[in-house]
């Protein structure tokens, strides 16, 4: 490293700042000339220089929170200093309380986006989304929100929630349309996506072997790509492929746990299992999913399907009700209907076996 013997005195100082905060005491005027120093160092590009400057305002006046801010942005340009910039940045809390009002809010504002990004280049992108969207909550007035969104645009991307980044990058940009950052990442990510948005317009268009193959040359060039999976499942599913589609819903699904549409596969997952006669499998898959979207309608219409080929009627008239509440189609109206009537029906003629049910699977979302 260029600096590498200047770098360690420098780094034992920071760390002992970092464990042991003292008391704020008179050294305020020194830690603010020293401040000065280091930031007019940072804008000439001597960065080595900056932290020496930023960690003696520290050692002078500890609860200086530009300082401390300004020496964790530098800590986390090396991969070595990561973890004291992390320190860093986790600490700025206490000491930005210290400050009240504006300031307070400000400082918090900003380390919690550098800490954001960190994590990002740290290869932790769920707990960056979630520091960030945190700092998104809580901003103060003013705030440069579209850093904030590039950074989540960012952890999204790493992912592969690439519809996800380019939300992000897209709420960047209307704020700050001069924000290079974000205009450089969106380009890239839909570059990436054009093979994938190709099998988009070919599946609205009825054109599935189309759709397929462009869904395929998307996770050839990442396959880690959970939406494009996910998609590619569900043509393959609506062709009659159903154990290809249930390789690749599969395979989406072990792509990120995380996923903010889980639910979605796990019910393309199930329709599968319906289709290849597996009932058991798919009603635990329906099930899941209406567990983590209680009013996610479709699955409550199966589950009402299913109980009402068992014969459990309340339980099916209590699924198909869910369902009518999320989302009143006449589907969903007239599997309660029948529901009802055979319940009626086994009333009145006990032991008399039902008419089956009519098969007509609600289709995953795209």
């Amino acid at each position: 490293m260029r600096h590498g013997s200047s770098l360690i005195p420098l780094i034992l100082l920071a760390m002992s700042i970092v464990a042991c905060p003292h008391p704020a005491h008179s050294g305020a005027a020194e830690a603010d000339a020293h401040y000065s120093r280091g930031r007019d160092l940072l804008n000439a590009g001597n960065h080595a220089e900056a932290r020496s400057s930023f960690a003696r305002a520290i050692a002078e006046h500890p609860i200086h929170g530009e300082a401390r801010l300004q020496l964790a942005n530098l800590y986390s340009r090396d991969i070595n200093t990561y973890s004291m910039a992390e320190e860093l940045y986790q600490g700025m809390p206490e000491v930005a309380g210290k400050s009240g009002g504006k300031t307070r809010d400000d400082l918090l504002f900003r380390s919690g986006v550098g800490l954001g990004r960190l994590l990002v280049k740290s290869g932790r992108n769920e707990e960056a989304a979630s520091v960030l969207r945190n700092c998104i909550a809580s901003a103060p007035r003013g705030a440069a929100l579209d850093e904030a969104y590039n950074a989540l645009g960012l952890a999204h991307y790493y992912e592969r929630h690439y519809e996800d980044a380019i939300f992000e990058m897209r709420r960047a940009i209307k704020l700050n349309p001069n924000n290079e950052f974000a205009k450089f990442n969106l380009k890239t990510i839909r570059t990436r996506l054009e093979h994938f948005q190709a099998g988009k317009l070919y599946s609205r268009l009825g054109d599935r072997p189309r759709a397929v193959e462009e869904y395929r040359k998307a996770i050839a060039l990442d396959p880690r790509f959970v939406d494009a999976r996910y998609r590619l499942g569900v043509e393959l599913l609506t062709a009659g492929n159903l154990q290809d589609a249930l390789k690749e819903l599969r395979r989406a699904e072990l792509v990120s746990a995380a996923y903010r549409k889980g639910y979605e596969i796990w019910y393309a997952e199930g329709l599968t299992m319906l289709r290849l006669k597996r009932v058991d499998e798919a009603t635990a898959l329906f099930e899941r999913t209406v567990q983590v979207r209680p009013r996610f309608a479709p699955a409550h219409n199966e589950i009402g399907k299913i109980r009402l080929d068992r014969g459990e009627h309340d339980a099916a008239i209590d699924h198909f009700v869910k369902a009518i509440g999320s989302d009143p189609r006449a589907e969903y109206a007239r599997g309660l209907q029948i529901a009802m009537t055979r319940k009626s029906l086994q009333k009145a003629a006990p032991g008399v076996p039902p008419p089956a049910p009519e098969e007509s699977p609600s289709p995953p979302p795209k």
